[in-house]
């Protein structure tokens, strides 16, 4: 079954840890997983949300993508032995600004036996044993290629979408501000904002010293960055946790300016998200960002305090743009994330028939 012409679909099943049942319920991976299925679906495709409940024979699938890997996934990568037709294809989701020699190191050392486990290490017999690494931008790639010591032809670079925006009226907008107590121009931040990658002490200093009001949605942990948080919460820092979606869009499109300071990005779909609304975005400079806003964001390095101040307030001051809100609506859609990524499907596995030779 798994000899498929270009316009054969394809049943692919997709998997992702058990921990993300339970864990952040704006997870990005699990966003980038859900919205890449659903754009494949519109491509003609079957794929298989497949999770610990239902078996699923790996022989009966096309591809069996798995998202994340590492060790909550650990020897996933057993399930597609010698004579499997099928192709195992990993997303590893690296966010580490590891030195790549150190990242290799680990990642060699943890790969030589069980007793010394390293995430690397997992995710190097993962992806040596995968038939495609998928990655989410040039940053990661090299991270792959060069820290996990995979060749570059069994790698794909498969960026993410941002989703369109929602036509909101204006009113919304003045209603949002006035129900909530919001001030006319804000700075904006959603994330599982208490993580320590998000990095979110440095721009509450960073908004505090300025005098621009900042407000931040996301999901929160309890622990010390949230009681820190709390205790400076005023007129000019709100937190307002956990958003639906409708209250989210109308945050971007009522915001001044979007930050997303993090330690390291992947990809940043919120800022993406906040883009496509049109307002100024000021994201991180570490990790995949740079594929997705080119020259159309100002970015920041994380660990300078002064950098994030003089970023966010050059944003601050400069009209909002259109050249992002273009640049995603023409060139980073969900649609085209699964068109690139059909493609790397079809071609592993043509490689994968061709070294198997002819079916006896």
């Amino acid at each position: 079954m798994h000899r498929t012409p270009a316009n054969q679909s394809l049943r692919i099943g997709f998997l992702l840890p058990a921990d993300v049942a339970v864990g952040n319920r704006a997870n990005g991976v699990v966003r980038q997983a859900r919205m890449q299925a659903a754009a494949l679906r519109a491509r003609g495709h079957e794929v298989l949300l497949l999770q610990s409940w239902d078996w699923q024979d790996p022989a009966q699938l096309d591809v069996l993508h798995v998202f994340v890997g590492g060790p909550a996934l650990l020897d996933i990568e057993r399930t597609h032995g010698v004579g499997s037709r099928g192709i195992l294809v990993l997303s590893p989701i690296i966010d580490s600004n590891q030195p790549f020699l150190a990242y290799r190191s680990a990642a060699i050392a943890g790969s030589l036996g069980s007793r010394l486990l390293t995430v690397p290490g997992v995710l190097r017999r993962q992806a040596l044993a995968s038939d495609l690494v998928v990655c989410r931008s040039r940053h990661e790639v090299l991270r792959v290629t060069s820290g996990l010591g995979i060749a570059p032809e069994r790698t794909a670079l498969v960026l993410n979408g941002a989703d369109a925006p929602q036509p909101l009226p204006a009113e919304q907008g003045t209603e949002l501000r006035r129900r909530l107590g919001l001030p006319e121009a804000f700075v904006l931040h959603v994330s599982a904002f208490t993580q320590p990658r998000k990095n979110v002490r440095r721009l509450v200093e960073a908004a505090a010293r300025l005098g621009y009001p900042l407000v931040i949605a996301g999901n929160a942990e309890p622990g010390a960055v949230l009681e820190d948080l709390r205790r400076r919460e005023g007129p000019g820092l709100r937190l307002l946790g956990f958003v639906d979606a409708t209250t989210k869009a109308l945050l971007y499109a009522s915001c001044r300016v979007f930050c997303l300071p993090s330690l390291h990005e992947g990809t940043g779909l919120a800022a993406l998200e906040a883009g496509a609304y049109g307002c100024n975005v000021v994201i991180t400079r570490n990790g995949g960002a740079p594929d997705y806003f080119g020259d159309d964001a100002d970015y920041v390095n994380p660990f300078d305090q002064s950098d994030i101040e003089k970023t966010l307030e050059r944003a601050w001051i400069r009209a909002p743009g259109h050249a992002l809100r273009e640049r995603l609506r023409n060139e980073l859609t969900w649609e085209r994330s699964a068109l690139v990524l059909e493609r790397a499907y079809r071609e592993a596995l043509i490689r994968k028939t061709t070294a198997a030779g002819p079916v006896q």
